[in-house]
């Protein structure tokens, strides 16, 4: 039914338009992305009636509708969680929309990427955050990151004047998390071939766990350690500013998720969530803000029960696009999902498909340039 690749190239496009050139005003993309994620499912239950697709990728629907059945009769149903259960469809048949960036086609995202950029400039220009600094029309820690995405794509067109925007819109933002992000691209992508023999070793899927586990220890060791100055800082001294406020309220949230599971670990709440993260900031009277890590994140707001489902589904699958060849990719999304709550590893998301399509271009583009099978690197281990 699909080999040509062109519905995937459609999809990366369509992804392209919402998330870079679509502002985000009053719900505009809504629309847009529920008719991508229903497309995601109707092209899955084409591809399994045409037996294109194995009867085992039931389960993981089953189980996910289930868990929808249960968010809705407790009452926690969040639209995000319906957004990750038809993602979930896109992540069961993305292999079949993966494709090779051809010349017509990469001219053809090129023209997107020029609105991107006009949408950009345009959106600083109207957009800022409560704090005074200039944004797109998200809020601003999204923002960054959809500008890491942008960087990203950036690289994977060959657009250095885009990469170029970006570090110069990221010190607008003044987001630390989006320079060191980018910083830490650099650093990999220059010294991995000292670590090649290393690198081809390792499993994605460990890699995640451990550095999620390094977290959580971290979380707690700076929540009881460090003495952090009191003062929010919007200039740009705070690119420097590590140790301060706002990463000490950061540190604390995440401490109170721990905490909570520590407690009750086979609470209703903690295995099956809080539903909204209002919740259980509510609850804990502690926190003044959300966690900011993606694992915590989704276990507050869906329970330890279905990030444990998500991940079993999603980890495989960037084990499975992730290699020598992109790594300096995949480890700055690492390192951003474990300090902002962004859904780029481990909850189905649209943002985590954009990712996975932009790792298997750059696998697709490295085995088209080399003429030696020979030199063709090998992927990572499987699990």
């Amino acid at each position: 039914m699909i080999k040509s690749g062109y519905l995937g190239f459609l999809v990366f496009a369509s992804m392209m338009l919402i998330f870079f050139v679509l502002p985000d005003l009053t719900g505009l993309q809504k629309p847009f992305r529920v008719l991508l994620g229903l497309s995601f499912a109707i092209t899955y239950f084409a591809l399994l009636i045409k037996k294109e697709i194995s009867l085992k990728t039931l389960w993981p629907v089953i189980i996910g509708g289930l868990l929808v059945i249960s968010m809705f009769v407790r009452g926690t149903l969040q639209a995000s969680f319906i957004n990750a259960y038809l993602c979930l469809f896109g992540l069961l048949i993305i292999p079949y929309l993966f494709f090779s960036l051809t010349p017509i086609r990469k001219t053809n995202l090129n023209y997107i990427y020029v609105l991107s950029i006009l949408s950009f400039l345009i959106q600083f220009m109207v957009f800022s955050a409560p704090d005074g600094r200039p944004s797109l029309a998200y809020e601003i820690n999204w923002s960054a990151a959809y500008l890491l995405l942008f960087f990203f794509c950036s690289d994977i067109l060959n657009n250095k004047y885009g990469k170029l925007l970006v570090i110069i819109l990221s010190l607008f933002t003044l987001s630390r998390l989006l320079i060191f992000s980018i910083i830490l691209y650099y650093l990999i992508r220059h010294f991995k071939k000292y670590f090649k023999s290393w690198l081809q070793k390792q499993n994605i899927v460990r890699f995640a766990i451990v550095s999620y586990i390094f977290i959580t220890f971290f979380s707690l060791w700076y929540a009881a350690n460090v003495k952090s100055k009191l003062v929010y800082d919007k200039s740009i001294n705070r690119i420097a500013s590590i140790n301060n406020d706002s990463n000490k309220l950061r540190f604390i949230a995440n401490t109170l998720v721990i905490g909570t599971i520590y407690s009750a670990p086979l609470d209703t709440k903690v295995l099956f969530g809080f539903g909204p993260v209002q919740n259980f900031i509510k609850a804990t009277e502690g926190s003044l803000i959300m966690p900011h890590n993606e694992l915590f994140d989704a276990i507050v707001q869906f329970g330890i029960i279905t990030v444990i489902f998500f991940s079993l589904i999603t980890l495989p699958a960037f084990n499975k696009v992730t290699s020598y060849d992109n790594i300096e990719y995949f480890i700055p999304i690492l390192f951003y999902t474990l300090i902002l709550w962004v859904r780029f590893l481990l909850v189905p998301s649209f943002e985590m498909l954009f990712i996975l399509f932009m790792l298997n271009i750059i696998n697709e583009k490295r085995r088209l340039s080399e003429t030696n099978p020979i030199l063709n690197e090998p992927r990572f281990s499987g699990l």
